[in-house]
Order: C-alpha cells, then structure tokens, then sequence
C-alpha cells in the first residue's frame, strides 16, 4: 500500500493538527509500503525532515495557499509515486488530488481528516456572492471523497450537516503519547514557583474567549473559599491576554493567578503532573469550536485528573466521571463547583486521574490510533464492521 498524506499543518510548526499530522505520518510511513508528505515549505523545515525515513516534499509557500499549489505539486507526485490512497488531514487539499486522479489516475481512493474548524470557516467577504461560492466549493469537494475520519462525534455531525452520508464517515479519535506524557515529579517545579503545597489548577492552550479561561477565572473566587491556598497556572500565549489580565483584576485574583506565557513543550509533561487539576472549559464561538482537545489527553496520560466543558468535541476527549468531569461551558457555578469537589478529594483526583492515565496508555494513544486510521485506509468496510462488534467508535 502506497500512501501520500497531504497537509497545511506540519512541523516545524506547532498546533493540534500539526500534532496529529506528525504522528500519524511516522506510524503510517512504518506500515505502507511507502509514504510521501506534502506539506508547506516553513523555516527549520530541513532538520524535521531529515529526521523521519520518509521524503517530505515542501512546496513554497503559505501553508493557507497549499490548496492552490498543492494543485500542480500533487498530481506530478501521483504520477511519480503511484498512491494508492492520499490521505488528507483538512479538506481545502482534497482538490489536488481529485485532479490527479483525474490527470494520471492515482491516487485510488481519497480519505480526508476531520477536526472542526475548517467545516465551518468561511475566509470570503459577504459581497458579489463570494461567501456563497465558497460554500458550494466546499460541499462540491467534499463530495469527491472516499471516506471521511472526523476526530469526534461532533466533527462527524458537522460533516452529516454538510451532505456527507454516514457511510462515509468513521470517528477515529485523537490520541497521545504516554511515553512522552506519563507521570513525573512535578515537586521541582512546585518549589520554582513557590507552590510547594498549593491547590493548583492548570490550564495550556491558546490565549482566545473560545478557551473560557475566563469562565475559570470568574469560578475562582468560590474556589478559593474551600481552598483558600488555591492556585490557577495558564500557560499560553494570544490576543485575550489583556483582557484575561482585567478580568482577574476586577476579581480581585490576581495573586491567585500566573499568566506563564508560551510553556516549552518539553516541559509539558512536569506542568501537567504538578497540577491537582487540569481545566479547559471551551465554549463553541463558531467557526472556532474544540473539534476534541488533545491537551485533556495529553494531562490524563501524566495521570491528572480534567475538567472540560460539554462543547464541541470535548466529550469525546473527556469521559464524564471516570477520566475528569464535564461542565455546562460559560457557567462559573458550574465550574467552580466541579473545581472545588476535585481539590478537595485526594482520592477522587487519583482515581479520575488513574483511569485517564489507563485509558490513554491502552487506547487512545497515537500507536493504536494510527493502526484504526491505517486499517481505515486499506479497509474501510471491514474495519468499520469489526469496531461496530467491539464497541469502537464507529460511524457519527
């Protein structure tokens, strides 16, 4: 099996769908036959690619712009390569390969990712009907594809409202690495930052109202009355800065919260196991949604405890009860209920924070993740049918 994978987002970049780009291409590049990436031509690009043993070809470049120069350098790759299947990880790519199959005949099959966003931004102004046009495009393209593998059963509704009928769509899930976010002391840490003893809650991710870092921070002060110790790390960089910085103030928290700036990701594993609690609790600003969340994952796999909001695709990343808890988004009641019966339960925290560790070790891990993904590009009708007898995640 002869695979081409085809992505704007891939590193030396960071971000989810780079996350999810990079790993799946090395655990599908160690079962085809042979992988090829296209992805765009970025800075440091160079030592990212000599470091896997499968050819990256860059195409120069904006990576938003990789779905009109993708256009020639995808179908002179097919015609080299001879894909049998190219695997998308957004949709906005899927026409270089539709007229590469329509030029040289490969690639056979087309198989498109699915993660939230991209269904639902539209980058055209409303006038001259442009909003409108590109809609059409979108639907049109979409309909050139084989099979979709939308990361949530949310994401896979978004495609069902899109005209994608359920046979061509099988929720494969994010996944993580937990050998690289296991559980490890994070007492060093606690000491350089002086919160040796601290209640603490965490948050990573980008600094914008979608992550409803301020709904966490309006919770505190209820918070901090059963914890009065209670500390709240953010980690991240972005334009809600400032006023995160203000909402804090006018609660009068600001002793009680760091912002951190961008955290090396390096580091990532000491912050999520020094936290008592992780907490995202996203709300959907469409078209900004939380397609999944894999920094719930990532958290769990280092054996803390979540607490995310009921939107987007976060219920898929959060089991309710048993790998965290799951809060009406934009409810500081709420939240701050969750948060305080979880700081103030050693044992409940362990237990939550065990059954994540388990279940990103056993199941939703990258390794097991590109194995689905990679039966789903050989054999899709079967592997569909085996989930469905075991109770996988099947069709949205």
């Amino acid at each position: 099996m002869r695979l081409l994978l085809v992505t704007q987002d891939f590193p030396p970049d960071v971000g989810g769908i780079q996350t999810y780009s990079w790993e799946l291409s090395r655990r599908l590049a160690a079962r085809a036959e042979a992988l090829h990436v296209v992805a765009p031509a970025r800075p440091g690009a160079a030592s990212v690619d000599a470091s896997v043993p499968f050819p990256v070809q860059r195409v120069r470049g904006r990576p938003d712009l990789l779905p009109l120069t993708a256009l020639a350098a995808v179908p002179r790759l097919a015609r080299r390569a001879q894909p049998h299947v190219a695997f998308h990880a957004q949709w906005q790519t899927v026409g270089a390969s539709v007229l590469a199959r329509m030029l040289t005949g490969w690639p056979r099959r087309i198989v498109c990712a699915a993660h939230g966003r991209e269904l639902l931004f539209n980058p055209l102004p409303d006038t001259l009907g442009a909003r409108a046009a590109y809609d059409r495009v979108r639907r049109g393209l979409l309909q050139q594809v084989d099979a979709f593998l939308p990361v949530s059963r949310y994401t896979g509704g978004l495609l069902s409202d899109l005209g994608v009928p359920a046979a061509r769509r099988h929720v494969v899930p994010n996944g993580t690495d937990p050998e690289r976010f296991r559980p490890v002391d994070g007492a060093s840490l606690r000491r350089r930052l002086g919160l040796a003893d601290h209640p603490l809650l965490l948050t990573v991710g980008r600094l914008v109202q979608r992550k409803g870092i301020d709904t966490m921070l309006r919770a505190l002060p209820s918070v901090a009355e059963a914890a009065p110790q209670v500390q709240y790390l953010v980690a991240g960089t972005g334009p809600d800065r400032d006023r995160l910085t203000h909402i804090a103030r006018a609660h009068d928290m600001t002793d009680r919260v760091r912002f951190l700036g961008q955290v090396p990701h390096d580091e990532l594993p000491q912050y999520y196991s020094a936290a008592d609690v992780f907490v995202m609790p996203s709300r959907e600003a469409p078209p900004d949604v939380e397609g999944f969340g894999l920094v719930f994952l990532e958290a769990n796999a280092c054996g803390t405890p979540v607490i995310g909001a009921r939107s987007g695709g976060i219920p898929d990343a959060v089991v309710d009860g048993e790998t965290g808890l799951l809060v009406p988004p934009s409810s500081p009641e709420a939240l701050a209920q969750a948060a305080t019966s979880l700081l103030t339960d050693a044992d409940r925290r362990a237990a939550l924070g065990e059954h994540g560790r388990h279940r990103a070790a056993t199941t939703l891990n990258w390794d097991r993740i590109g194995e689905r993904i990679y039966h789903h590009l050989v054999a899709p009708s079967e592997t569909a049918g085996a989930e469905a007898r075991s109770g996988g995640a099947g069709q949205s």
